[in-house]
């Protein structure tokens, strides 16, 4: 088959965005290294950082415009809680988008001869698509989603967002027809079994599993154990209230041996956070702040342990990272993170309370403190598992063959009519 046309449809496509930002920016920029030919649509708000990679071909990058629509979907979001506000203000913008997309992605696709549209983003298994008659196969995913908080912790969900939420999922399936793009597509990817369940019921295309997540790179072996002078617990992620941050805070405080833990990140918790640090954990917290994501290695390899107690993680990205940085992960046995994690290669606590999540992880980071060659083989296991399952270029390389899978078929279809 002769190098395949590929255009990447997403809303962000960004390092800098976090979160699902990153997926498509990492297909376009994966695909662009192989013979095949790469195109990429998103919003103008992702131009920035997207101008930053000097190995990506510039002018393979169309943007949509950031509206006045847009801009005072944006404004209005702020002012609602941040899962209040997806749900409601982001499906409007998503929306939005995707009307703009569809009409610039039908003009791309005429001009540039595209063989099929792959939309990888967003992950959520509800959200609808106007990806569709456009003229060419359409694949869309790996989503994942059908997260809900777990049964001790659904308290963190205020009554609109339950309302919204059960809405959503009532309604999915009828507004996926009057949106039809994943009714039509050609392909869903679903990173696991519980995103296939949450799709929309009526489809057409073939749905297959693919992990969502991957790393670019790993280290041989975990670092050598050297004495230090504490023992370096890192938190890589958005300062958010579902992702418990607090909690890795009064593990550490509550643990008996020289343990200090670094948060890297930002988010509206920042100073709420930082304050709590002072008066339950004081000076064995160090807050980083955001930084670029070409420079997160140098975090984990200061790192001994890493830890993740959120209680709604579809992904966990960062969980990946660590492994592959040969770190112990602690997590928490609920989405994501459940999908990445073995017995050999970290530990997930049950979310049973929040008592109970502080007790766990302050024991298993203790008794990852005061045995050194437990981290170490710990360490040795993650990235044997990172190379066996999660590289990106082993991912593209499965993207590629789904791709030419789907243009075959397609192919064949159009023959026989």
């Amino acid at each position: 088959m002769p190098a395949i046309k590929i255009l990447i449809v997403c809303e962000h496509a960004s390092s800098s965005f976090g979160g699902e930002a990153i997926l498509p920016l990492n297909y376009f920029r994966y695909l662009s290294k192989t013979e095949h030919e790469v195109y990429l649509l998103t919003h103008a708000r992702s131009a920035t950082s997207i101008s930053e990679f000097a190995d990506i071909q510039q002018n393979h990058v169309f943007y949509m415009p950031d509206t006045y629509a847009h801009k005072f979907l944006n404004t209005l979001s702020k002012k609602l809680p941040q899962r209040l506000s997806a749900i409601s203000v982001g499906f409007l913008i998503h929306l939005l988008t995707q009307f703009y997309q569809w009409n610039l992605a039908k003009k791309i696709i005429q001009d540039n001869k595209i063989d099929l549209v792959h939309e990888p983003a967003p992950v959520s298994a509800a959200q609808p698509s106007m990806m569709f008659r456009l003229g060419v196969p359409v694949i869309i995913g790996p989503m994942n989603g059908g997260m809900s908080f777990p049964a001790g912790f659904q308290h963190m969900a205020g009554k609109s967002e339950r309302v919204l939420y059960r809405l959503v999922r009532l309604l999915s399936s009828f507004y996926n027809l009057l949106i039809p793009g994943k009714f039509l597509a050609n392909i869903l990817l679903v990173a696991n079994d519980r995103t296939r369940d949450a799709l929309p019921k009526l489809r057409l295309g073939k749905v297959i599993n693919l992990v969502e997540n991957g790393v670019f790179s790993y280290l041989n072996e975990p670092k050598p154990i050297l004495e230090r002078a504490f023992v370096n617990v890192l938190y890589a992620g958005r300062l958010i209230d579902l992702k418990l941050i607090d909690v890795a805070i009064d593990a550490v405080a509550k643990t008996n041996q020289n343990i200090k833990l670094t948060i890297v990140g930002n988010g509206p918790l920042y100073q709420n956070l930082e304050q709590y640090a002072l008066t339950h954990a004081e000076g064995r917290v160090r807050f980083v702040g955001s930084i670029p994501h070409a420079e997160i290695n140098q975090y984990y390899d200061d790192a001994d342990i890493f830890v993740l107690p959120s209680v709604r993680e579809c992904g966990g990205a960062v969980v990946l990272e660590a492994m592959a940085r040969g770190l112990p992960v602690i997590a928490v046995n609920w989405g994501g993170p459940a999908d990445y994690i073995t017995p050999e290669t970290g530990f997930l606590v049950e979310p049973k309370s929040r008592s109970y999540l502080v007790d766990e992880f302050a024991r298993i980071i203790g008794f990852l403190a005061d045995n050194p060659e437990m981290r170490y083989q710990l360490g040795v296991a993650a990235i044997t598992r990172i190379k066996q399952h999660f590289l990106w270029d082993k991912k593209v390389e499965q993207v590629i063959t789904i791709y030419k899978q789907m243009l075959d078929k397609s192919a064949a279809e159009n023959h026989v009519g």
